[in-house]
């Protein structure tokens, strides 16, 4: 892939969906000309909720960061050209205040992906929804929405007028926050099927709320306008946290709807409605922490019984799953019997059974190590696998103690998952991660295998060395990604290169290469063979003579049989020593050739 197509497509991860563009866009573009309309009005009713500020909030939230400058852009847009073309408004400085408490509120908020996603509602979680969110996110915003006001000549500049109208314009910030965000955030909850019984549960809740709400703003009473929350508790503890937020949406969209229209304990308590809809909005947000904190608490408690619940029954499967068996066995190794019930890993019946019997469920490769049991010194043996009863091979190791009369008790102890572990690791630490060929460390443990075999077997052994040809400038005019794409492929051609019992293919550094094969009789084929393969790769490389990606090779072979004095490791060191100066030999030629050593020269190929 080209760099120009590499930054192509970093540009367009970085547009968001243009059907989630134009959605979230035209939802806070109606949302504002909403409010816009009813501040002709009423001076006031600014002051009730700005609800565009959540769409733009969640928005942000359920898109990747790199996205959010687009998003942000689009936003801005649509809440200022139309304000000044349409209606002949300046609300650049609102605008630029409703963003602060967005953009900070999604910074502090994004991480936390599984709250956004609704798959947790711990009471952490909602803490730091409430701080952030709803707490400092208007805080940080308001200054800059009261200078704006100031600056449009809505509000005096005298202390009284702009601390009157900060904690107006928080308000209006904060319950749009509060009671929008979390609907949308959990509107899947809404969306899936829902059971008759809880639809009349919320039906019958809500109609509570409107009698409440309704004879609150008839009686003016305070004591009514508190039991208003009494129905999203309920609703609460019987469908869940998701159902309490839509309650209490209805329940404070009816409270401030009421003292936007003068009525209600709120208005008649207070001459001044902007100083009513404050308190409005106060009791609300009260309310909507309340029920937020009880909410989340009940899942943290639900999911700490459930967690409990679950680790008893997990812990009774382990226990019923270990594959301890306690056995009894004579000085002869016969099994006279299985005390201990539990999980069966042998088919051990209640009886006796012969040794011969206990070793057919051994694998054939560790049975020679198990036949002596118990002659052997008691104590851990070393694991060995054996046959479970669907077919498997675990791995065991056998825990014994011998008694004053001759028997022996013994525990075998299921290890496999110690050895999946140990096996995984020695893989870690003998692979190379970006190629998933042999490292080093893993070429010479699995080259002295090959050496030792092919001696064996009369074979000889031949190693390459294979160096990318000017890796270096590949790396500066693609970057270093495609410089990994294109190991990744070149390695993908080495590691099939022959039956992995007789080759091991490595890489030993940067862009070198190294395979150690035996059996190969014709060195010189195969490395040209090779050649070939790596040029119908056809990676381009503007910085090579040959426009694509070639390579310089080395070969050395030698004959076990004429080395039978050296150990695997010293003979591996020499034939891999041969091959890199061989592929110097190469490299110093012009690279993209072939070179092969000799005892006493190194002989240039093609």
């Amino acid at each position: 892939m080209t760099t120009g197509s590499l930054r192509w497509a970093g540009v367009r991860r970085a547009i968001p969906p243009l059907p989630q563009l134009l959605g979230w866009t035209a939802t806070v573009g109606a949302l504002c000309f909403l409010v816009r309309g009813l501040v002709y009005l009423d001076s006031w009713s600014y002051a009730m909720v700005w609800p565009a500020v959540a769409p733009q909030l969640v928005a942000l939230l359920m898109a990747p960061r790199r996205q959010w400058p687009v998003y942000l852009a689009a936003f801005a847009a649509i809440q200022i050209i139309p304000a000044r073309f349409a209606l002949g408004l300046s609300p650049e400085i609102g605008v630029l205040s409703t963003l602060t408490a967005v953009v900070f509120a999604a910074v502090m908020l994004h991480s936390d992906q599984e709250w956004v996603s609704g798959r947790s509602d711990s009471l952490r979680s909602w803490q730091r929804f409430l701080f952030y969110g709803v707490l400092l996110a208007p805080v940080l915003a308001s200054p800059i929405g009261v200078a704006g006001l100031a600056v449009n000549g809505e509000v005096g500049t005298e202390p009284r007028a702009l601390a009157f109208a900060a904690m107006a314009w928080y308000l209006t910030e904060a319950v749009g926050i509060a009671f929008l965000v979390p609907l949308m955030l959990r509107w899947r909850h809404y969306a899936r099927r829902h059971t008759w019984r809880e639809v009349a549960w919320f039906t019958t809740m809500t109609a509570v709320t409107v009698g409440l709400c309704a004879a609150s703003a008839t009686k003016s009473s305070f004591v009514l306008v508190f039991l208003t929350g009494l129905p999203a508790l309920l609703v609460l503890i019987r469908s869940g946290i998701a159902s309490a937020f839509a309650e209490m949406a209805i329940g404070s969209a009816l409270v401030l709807g009421s003292t936007f229209a003068g009525y209600g304990p709120f208005a008649a308590s207070l001459d001044d409605s902007g100083q009513a809809m404050i308190s409005a909005q106060v009791f609300v947000l009260g309310a909507f922490t309340m029920v937020v904190l009880v909410a989340a608490a009940l899942e943290d408690r639900e999911r700490l019984v459930a967690l409990d619940d679950a680790s008893h029954k997990a812990y009774e499967l382990i226990a019923e799953l270990t594959g301890d068996v306690v056995i009894l066995v004579d000085a002869a190794g016969n099994v006279l019997h299985r005390a201990s019930e539990g999980h069966e890993i042998l088919d051990i019946p209640d009886g006796p059974i012969t040794k011969e019997r206990w070793l057919d469920h051994v694998h054939p490769d560790d049975r020679a190590a198990r036949a002596d049991f118990p002659a052997s010194d008691p104590g851990a043996s070393a694991p060995f696998r054996v046959r479970r009863t669907d077919g498997s091979w675990g791995w065991y190791v056998l825990h014994s103690r011998r008694t004053a009369d001759g028997l022996t008790a013994a525990i075998m102890r299921d290890v496999t998952l110690e050895r999946q572990v140990q096996d995984s690791l020695t893989d870690m630490a003998n692979t190379d991660p970006l190629t998933g060929l042999a490292n080093r460390r893993g070429l010479d443990q699995r080259a002295a295998e090959i050496w030792c075999r092919a001696g064996q077997d009369g074979e000889q052994v031949t190693a390459l060395f294979i160096d990318i040809d000017h890796f270096k400038s590949f790396n500066d005019l693609y970057g270093h990604q495609a410089g990994d794409e294109c190991l990744r492929h070149i390695a993908e051609v080495l590691s099939h290169l022959a039956d992995p019992s007789v080759c091991v293919a490595a890489r030993y550094g940067g862009e070198e290469f190294a395979v150690v094969l035996s059996g190969c009789d014709d060195a010189s084929g195969f490395a040209k063979g090779l050649v070939r393969a790596i040029r119908s790769l056809a990676i381009p490389h503007g910085g090579a003579d040959a426009g694509t990606v070639t390579i310089s090779v080395g070969v050395a072979t030698l004959r076990p049989w004429r080395l039978t004095e050296a150990d695997p490791d010293t003979a591996v060191r020499e034939l891999l020593d041969r091959a890199d100066k061989a592929l110097y030999a190469a490299k110093s030629e012009g690279r993209n050739a072939i070179s092969i050593y000799r005892d006493g020269a190194v002989l240039l190929g093609e």
